[in-house]
């Protein structure tokens, strides 16, 4: 895979695009002023216990507390807990005797108790801020935790080769000093024993540096996240980077230096951009933007997502479009593959989707209907394999009777929503939007060689819009592909109505209202 990081850095924010063979996979931004990240350790105090549910409000210098749920406090919790009491000698403390048998929080936390506590998600929609005072410090190759003794190891690593995840282990017991625990990642693999044994010495140091902060009057960050920027090399960096591209100089320099640290054999990959044209106008990535990230997806078959939001759930409805209905000659045979077809794309671009806008939660896809099990099981195999590269927990479950698969996947940011203001992503359905998204279509039906003499019939002011100007779109589709396109004006279509069609009258892609 051939995977590309694209930087646009502006006054405010920096946005990073992740794409994977010219398609957007990942969309991120870092704003400057943001006054929280996840992975943000603060040194906390309880507010509030909230016994009903089991979980206390914590004050970490926000206008409003963070919600800390028992299960999220844990051995590591206790023995962190016991650590501050000791440096602190004017604390109150409850005995460790009655924390190990106690179920409640209230057993363990009271109102005015320093705690230190991390960021483990940022407030989506009306929930506030998920906190943990399981501490981890993550670096390229290993995760520290400190008041644990676990040594934990990528499954990836286990499925890939056993040997290997034993000597990664047994090194690690060799190395890790007491009251540490270890989390072995991915990028770990087949890597020197002098490389580990130096990040675990710098995690140690990073934890060293909260120590220290233990002693200032709380609430205060005792650690911030690195930017987003540095987050997303540490996480995301292998060998399908194949290159980085920043137009801000100071940036540009910045991540140098991090990839002398991380990866001195790729520190060539990153380049400056210093073109007049827009970087994300050059990589096609504002067109995709407008593109895939509304409520309507198209697919390259003609077929198209319709992606629901509500309180509760996602809801993605797989349409096959009219010209998948109204081929000539289709036998039974023909169109049960056909559908197999459009579900296995459909697949392959929810997974992209679910990326692209961090969905997280209960996530429910009305695929098109198949009635044989082999189909139905191909299917959801597809969608495991697809799952695989992405970086949140899920779990996905076999289509059920009435074709409806669902899963779970968890997200720690709000949802990238272009329709959303709160997101800061403006987005307007404008006749240059409508046509990005129609051009789509016509370049998925130039790819095939097969088909010529395209004829687009569509609705007759937006023929005219197609037809304007010098050079006009019609134009620019010309000179751009090298096919010309003949625009058909039609009256009885409705503005985002339209038919392709090749010289031998064989719909090749439409939509109808």
């Amino acid at each position: 895979m051939n995977k590309k990081l694209i930087i646009s850095a502006e006054e405010q924010e920096i946005k990073i695009a992740l794409l994977e063979e010219g398609k957007l996979l990942e969309f991120h931004r870092d704003i400057s002023n943001k006054k929280f990240s996840v992975g943000d350790i603060y040194l906390g105090v309880v507010k509030k216990i909230l016994y009903a549910l089991n979980a206390a409000i914590v004050d970490i210098g926000h206008s409003k507390g963070g919600f800390l749920h028992y299960n999220d406090l844990g051995i590591q919790g206790s023995k962190m807990l016991e650590f501050i009491s000791i440096m602190d000698q004017n604390f109150l403390f409850k005995k460790i005797e009655k924390k190990e048998n106690s179920n409640s929080i209230s057993d363990i936390l009271s109102p005015g108790q320093k705690i230190l506590v991390q960021i483990s998600k940022e407030p989506i929609s009306n929930k506030g801020l998920k906190l943990t005072s399981k501490i981890c410090i993550p670096g390229r190759y290993l995760v520290l935790i400190p008041f644990s003794e676990e040594i934990f190891i990528s499954k990836k690593i286990k499925n890939l080769n056993p040997l290997e995840k034993f000597r990664l282990i047994s090194y690690m017991k060799k190395i890790k000093p007491n009251n540490f625990g270890v989390i072995i990642r991915t990028a770990s693999y087949n890597r020197i024993e002098n490389v580990l044994n130096e990040e675990l010495i710098f995690l140690i140091k990073k934890w060293k540096k909260i120590l220290k902060n233990l002693i200032k009057l709380p609430p205060v960050r005792v650690l911030s996240e690195i930017r987003k920027t540095f987050s997303l090399l540490r996480d995301t960096f292998n060998d399908d980077l194949k290159s980085i591209y920043c137009n801000n100089n100071l940036l540009f320099q910045e991540i140098r230096s991090y990839l002398s640290l991380i990866a001195p054999e790729k520190i060539n990959i990153i380049k400056y951009y210093k073109d007049d044209i827009p970087i994300f106008e050059k990589y096609g990535i504002e067109k995709q933007i407008k593109i895939f990230l509304g409520k309507n997806v198209p697919l390259e078959n003609g077929a198209y997502l319709i992606i629901e939001h509500t309180e509760a759930l996602h809801v993605i409805d797989v349409n096959s479009g009219v010209n998948n209905h109204m081929k000539k000659n289709c036998t039974e045979s023909d169109r049960v593959n056909n559908v197999l077809k459009i579900n296995l794309l459909a697949a392959t671009e929810i997974v992209r989707q679910l990326r692209l806008r961090d969905m997280g939660g209960i996530i429910v896809v009305d695929f098109i209907d198949m009635s044989d099990p082999i189909q139905k099981k191909q299917l959801y195999e597809h969608l495991k394999e697809k799952m695989k590269n992405d970086r949140a927990k899920h779990e996905i479950l076999p289509p059920n009777k009435f074709g409806l698969v669902q899963f779970t996947r968890h997200r720690v940011r709000p949802e990238l929503n272009i329709m959303n203001d709160n997101n800061h992503v403006k987005y307007k359905y404008t006749p240059i939007n409508y046509v990005h998204r129609l051009e789509f279509i016509i370049e998925s039906i130039i790819k095939n060689k097969k088909n010529h003499g395209i004829q687009l019939y569509i609705n007759s002011f937006v023929s005219a819009y197609l037809k304007k100007g010098f050079p006009s779109i019609q134009q620019k589709w010309f000179l751009k592909y090298r096919k010309w396109i003949k625009i058909i004006p039609k009256d009885s279509f409705g503005y985002t109505e339209y038919q392709i069609i090749n010289n031998n009258h064989k719909i090749l892609s439409s939509y109808f209202q």
